[in-house]
C-alpha cells in the first residue's frame, strides 16, 4: 500500500487472507473533487441506506447503537452493524454483526480521508460471547473514501478473514465455510464492488 494516509488507517495484515476492492472517478477540478467527496463521505456514514446504492440485490445493512437500539443517523464508533446477505442466512441469531471499531478523518490541501473500520462480534441483543458473523473476530473490513487532487477512491479493504468455525450449530459452522468460501471465489468482492461504485457513482454531480 503506497498512501501513508491509507498505511496508518487499514488495520496490518498478520493470518488467514486480505481483500482489496475499489472504485475510481477522475474530477473535473479541484471543486468538483471537493464536491464529490463531501458527497460520497456522507454516503459512507449512513450506513442504513448502502443498499439503496449497491443495489436490491446486495446486502442489506441497519445500524444500532451500541446499546443495541436499531437507529437511522450517521454512524458511530462503537455502533454496530446487522448484515443481512443475500443466500443463506445465519442460522444462529439472523444476521450477521460487526461493531466499528475506528473511524476518522483526515484533510490537506491534496488530501482528503474519511474511514470507518468494523469487526465482528457477538450479536449485542442476545448474551452470546461469540462473534455472530461468518468471519471470526480477528477479521475487519475498512470502509474508505479518498481524494488524491483529482481521483477520488472508495475502497473496501478485507484483513486477517477466517471462516467463523465457533457456532455450536453445525450447520451454522458449514454456512460459515461456505460463506467463506464464497468470499475468496469473489462473490465479497461483487457486493463490495457494487457498494463502492454506488458511493462514487450514484447521482453523481
Amino acid at each position: 500500500m503506497k498512501e501513508p494516509w491509507l498505511r496508518e488507517v487499514v488495520p496490518a495484515q498478520h493470518t488467514g487472507q486480505s481483500s482489496f476492492t475499489h472504485s475510481r472517478i477522475n474530477c473535473r477540478n479541484y471543486s468538483h473533487a471537493q464536491s464529490c467527496f463531501r458527497i460520497a463521505a456522507e454516503r459512507l456514514v449512513h450506513i442504513n441506506q448502502w443498499n439503496d446504492y449497491a443495489g436490491k440485490a446486495t446486502a442489506s445493512f441497519q445500524l444500532f447503537d451500541e446499546t443495541g437500539n436499531a437507529i437511522n443517523r450517521p454512524v458511530m464508533k462503537n455502533d454496530y452493524l446487522r448484515i443481512n446477505i443475500p443466500g443463506p442466512g445465519n442460522p444462529d441469531e439472523g444476521g450477521d454483526w460487526v461493531q466499528v471499531q475506528q473511524m476518522g478523518e483526515r484533510s490537506s490541501g491534496e488530501q482528503q480521508l474519511i474511514f470507518i473500520t468494523v469487526k465482528s462480534c457477538p450479536n449485542p441483543l442476545t448474551s452470546t460471547s461469540a462473534p455472530t458473523h461468518f468471519f471470526d473476530q480477528p477479521a475487519t473490513s475498512t470502509f474508505v473514501i479518498f481524494r488524491k487532487q483529482l481521483s477520488l477512491m472508495a475502497a473496501v479493504f478485507g484483513r486477517n478473514e477466517h471462516p467463523n468455525q465457533k457456532s455450536r450449530n453445525i450447520i451454522t459452522r458449514i454456512r460459515n465455510f461456505f460463506v467463506y468460501l464464497g468470499a475468496r471465489l469473489g462473490l465479497a468482492n461483487l457486493q463490495w464492488k457494487a457498494l463502492t461504485h454506488g458511493l462514487l457513482y450514484e447521482k453523481e454531480p
